[in-house]
C-alpha cells in the first residue's frame, strides 16, 4: 500500500513539473500609421472631414466619423463602399449609438462586418 502511494505522489511531482505555466499576460502589438483623410473618405464612402478613423481586424471594420457631417444617404451607402473595397459584399452593418457620456461628443461607431 505504501507503495503505491509513494508511485502516486512521484507520478504527481513529474506531471506537475511537466506542465506549462499558465499565461498570465498576453502581449498585444497595434500598429497605427497617418493616413490621409481624403483615402479614409473614399474607401469608406463619408465626406473626408467627417471621418475620425478607421480600424480593421479581419473582415471587420470600425468606421468613427462625425455625426454632423454625413448625412442618411452617406451612412446608408457606406457598408457597401466598405466591402467594395476588397470584393466582398456586406455581412452586416450596425450603426452604435455613441451618445453616452463615456465617448466624445458627436462622433459616432460603424460597425460593418463584410462576407
Amino acid at each position: 500500500m505504501k507503495m503505491l502511494s509513494a508511485t502516486i505522489i512521484a507520478s504527481t511531482v513529474v506531471l506537475g513539473a511537466c506542465a506549462p505555466e499558465p499565461i498570465t499576460r498576453v502581449e498585444t502589438t497595434v500598429t497605427t500609421s497617418p493616413v490621409d483623410t481624403e483615402a479614409l473618405g473614399a474607401a469608406t464612402g463619408l465626406p473626408a472631414d467627417a471621418v475620425v478613423g478607421v480600424t480593421r481586424t479581419g473582415n471587420q471594420y470600425v468606421v468613427f466619423y462625425r455625426d454632423d457631417a454625413v448625412t442618411a444617404e452617406q451612412l446608408e451607402a457606406a457598408p457597401a463602399t466598405i466591402c467594395a473595397n476588397t470584393a466582398s459584399t456586406v455581412f452586416t452593418a450596425d450603426p452604435i449609438d455613441t451618445t453616452g457620456p463615456q465617448f466624445a461628443t458627436g462622433v459616432q461607431r460603424m460597425t460593418v462586418t463584410c462576407a
